[in-house]
Formats: C-alpha cells, sequence, structure tokens
C-alpha cells in the first residue's frame, strides 16, 4: 500500500467519531460579555504516578509528621504558609497570589473507600467514578456529556499530552479528541465503532466491491470521513488561530499544552471540558529533588495558564481541578522515597471558588494501614464540579453515596 493510500486511510480512520459534536461555527472568543453560563469549561490535570499529599499540603506544626519522614520531611523558611499549621511546598511558592486572591482551593484528604494500590485500577476508579462497579467502561465526563441537554452539538472533550484518551472521556455513544498540536489530532473510539471501521477499511485495502454496499460507496464512506476530519482540524485551527498566545508561560511541556489550553478555552463553543497530565510522581526512591521539580512545573503553568487568562476575565469561566490516582504512605521508606499510599490532596483553582481550605488537618496518629484517613469522596469533588461548575445533572454518573447526584465537598462559591 503506497504512504498516501496508508495516510489517507488513516485519517478515514481517525476522523469518524466524534464530528457529531461539531457546531455549526466554532466562533473565536470576542468578549467576556459574550459568554454564558453554559460556555464554562472544566480543565483537568491528573498528577500520574501518585503524588506524595504530605509533601505538597504540609502539617509543618506536626512531630509525627516529622517523624515519620526524617530525610525528607519539609521545613525551612521556603515554606508557603496557608494558616499556622498548614503550608504548600516550597516550589509551589507560585500559588500564593491565586491563595491571596481566594482563586485556589485546597482540598484535604481526598480518595475513595477501599483503597487500591495498583495505578491502573485505581486510575480507571477516578476515571470512570465508580467504585462499586468493576466493569468502569465508560468515564464520568463522557457520560455527564452524553446525558446533558446543555451539551447537544458541543465539541468532545479533549485530552492533550497523551497517545490515546484517558477512560475519563470514553463513552457509550461517543469519546474524547485527543490533540498533539492544532494541525494533528486522533479522535478515540467505541471498540465496536473502531472494529466495524477497520472491518471497512480491510474490505477498502483488498479492493473488494464490500458485498451489498459496493466498493464505490465504501470508499465513498472513507473519503467523505477523511474529509471530515480535515474540515474539523482546519476548523478548530482557525478558530483558534484568531486568538493571540498568551505569553509568560515557562519553557516546560506542561506549560505549552496549557497555552494551548487557554486558547481553545477562549475559542466560544469551543470543547468543554480538557484534560491533561504531568507523569513522574511515582517517587518510591530519592523523592525530594524530583518531587520539588515536578511541583515546581505544576505551580509555574498553572499560575501562568490563570494569569493568561484573567487578562480578559477568562478565568472566571475556567475551573482547573488537579488530583492524582493516590496519595503516598506516610512514613518514608529506605530509599528516602515513599510507596503507594491513600488519600492525598486535590486542587481547585479558577475564579470562580469558594478559595480556602477544606477538610481538616490529617490526625497523623489515627491512621488506617499506615495510609491518611479519606475526608471527601472524590466523587463529590467530580460531581459538585459537574452540576454547580458545568451545569450538567450528576445523578446517575458516580455509583455510591455519590449516586443521587446531590454530592459535594464545598469549594465552590455557587
Amino acid at each position: 500500500m503506497s504512504t498516501n493510500r496508508r495516510e489517507f486511510l488513516r485519517l478515514a480512520a481517525a476522523g469518524g467519531a466524534g464530528l457529531t459534536f461539531l457546531p455549526a461555527g466554532l466562533r473565536a472568543f470576542a468578549a467576556p460579555g459574550a459568554h454564558g453560563v453554559g460556555d464554562r469549561r472544566l480543565v483537568l490535570i491528573f498528577l500520574e504516578g501518585g503524588n506524595d499529599g504530605l509533601n505538597t499540603v504540609i502539617p509543618f506544626e506536626d512531630a509525627r509528621y516529622y517523624a515519620a519522614r526524617p530525610k525528607i520531611g519539609q521545613r525551612g523558611a521556603g515554606l508557603v504558609k496557608l494558616d499556622e499549621v498548614t503550608a504548600l511546598h516550597p516550589q509551589l511558592a507560585p500559588w500564593r497570589g491565586l491563595w491571596d486572591a481566594g482563586q485556589l482551593a485546597v482540598l484535604r484528604s481526598v480518595g475513595y473507600e477501599r483503597q487500591d494500590r495498583s495505578h491502573f485500577v485505581s486510575r480507571d476508579i477516578w476515571h470512570s467514578g465508580l467504585r462499586e462497579d468493576e466493569r468502569r467502561e465508560t468515564g464520568w465526563v463522557a457520560r455527564a456529556l452524553e446525558r446533558a441537554a446543555a451539551a447537544k452539538g458541543a465539541l468532545p472533550p479533549v485530552a492533550l499530552g497523551t497517545e490515546e484518551a484517558p477512560l475519563l472521556l470514553h463513552g457509550a455513544e461517543r469519546s474524547g479528541l485527543t490533540i498533539t498540536d492544532l494541525e494533528a489530532f486522533r479522535v478515540q473510539v467505541g471498540e465496536e465503532e473502531r472494529a466495524a471501521r477497520q472491518r471497512a477499511l480491510d474490505a477498502g485495502a483488498r479492493g473488494g466491491d464490500g458485498g451489498a454496499d459496493g466498493g464505490g460507496s465504501l470508499a465513498d464512506r472513507i473519503a467523505g470521513t477523511a474529509a471530515a476530519a480535515y474540515a474539523t482540524a482546519e476548523t478548530m485551527r482557525l478558530a483558534v488561530d484568531r486568538i493571540p498566545e498568551g505569553t509568560g508561560y515557562p519553557d516546560q511541556e506542561l506549560a505549552a499544552r496549557l497555552r494551548l489550553i487557554a486558547r481553545l478555552c477562549r475559542a466560544e463553543g469551543g470543547p468543554p471540558v480538557l484534560w491533561t497530565r504531568l507523569g513522574g510522581f511515582d517517587t518510591h526512591a530519592a523523592q525530594e529533588g524530583t518531587h520539588a521539580a515536578l511541583l515546581g512545573q505544576l505551580a509555574g503553568a498553572t499560575a501562568a495558564f490563570l494569569a493568561d487568562l484573567a487578562r480578559d476575565g477568562a478565568d472566571q469561566r475556567v475551573l482547573v481541578l488537579v488530583y492524582s490516582e493516590f496519595g503516598r504512605r506516610v512514613r518514608e521508606n529506605g530509599s528516602a522515597g515513599t510507596d503507594h499510599g491513600s488519600a492525598a490532596p486535590m486542587f481547585a483553582l479558577g475564579g470562580g471558588l469558594r478559595g480556602g481550605i477544606v477538610g481538616r488537618p490529617s490526625d497523623l496518629a489515627d491512621l488506617e494501614d499506615g495510609d491518611e484517613r479519606v475526608q471527601t469522596d472524590m466523587r463529590a469533588v467530580f460531581s459538585e464540579a459537574l452540576r454547580d461548575w458545568m451545569g450538567w445533572p450528576a445523578a446517575g454518573i458516580f455509583d455510591g453515596a455519590c449516586a443521587d447526584g446531590r454530592a459535594k465537598a464545598g469549594y465552590l462559591s455557587s
């Protein structure tokens, strides 16, 4: 098969799913007043590997913390103190301004019951929003988008910084879009649709007549799908190209992705949910330097992102949630690192927050199998984002105690 034909078929396969999301016109951002509540955005940042919550939100007045972490415990004048007992890691200093402006909420000890310490299982629990149902075939964002009347005709949720959209964005009917840049994208499709498309592509590659469908009709469908894929990419590129690129971002990958996300957030009618990741948090050994560098990337990139959006008030329409699949053990290990644990802090950033600390300091004298106890169910955090921020139904999206859609953590101002 020629290179051109292979690329043609690849684009045809990529372009079919999700095109029903495309609105009649994706318009560039004009002015803050042009956007309503229905044009809010949810940005999700996944700290992949299990972020060490105790060295991120530090109980600097608790002697048990330092006794459990004689090598890696954070101390000194560089701590970013939030109150008389709680501080952020020194590398999170760029968040100080957000905290002072009420645009940062620290959610203590978030997790789920009966913690699974497998990266893969725990990630799927977070991304499916299901603790009881072990099938976990779809994600809570995709299910909510499929059920939200206000989201009909919207673009699909978008993932950046990954080759494959996370389970979070996989739905029963339609799924998320991955974007590497404005020139190329790949749509993730369901297994049944993928299998059906592959059969069609195989028939086309063999040059068969496709039975009742006929070779001509199959070729027409493939050509039409490929053309639609190109058109979608071009529509998004043109819309975002009309939005100036933000300045003041650090020179690193997460910041580059957030710079693009800021432009997508400003595109009226653009993707309602955008996801990206920062990897490297599985710090079993020599944690201190690695963890500090990662938190520095996170704080620098997100602070620049919010400052970029604040230039025209777009920060009032964007909620950022930062999460990880689990925290780390309270006690450091013999390699100056930490092992897989349970609860960890989440962070909410943006102009529509209540701000402050949600939850009480962890009682390090009352641990559960060596871990901090969960105070807030992660499903309650996401349920509040769907219901009170996006205006989408949360009932029936999650399971367990959050199935009725009324759960909340209390970090939003409305």
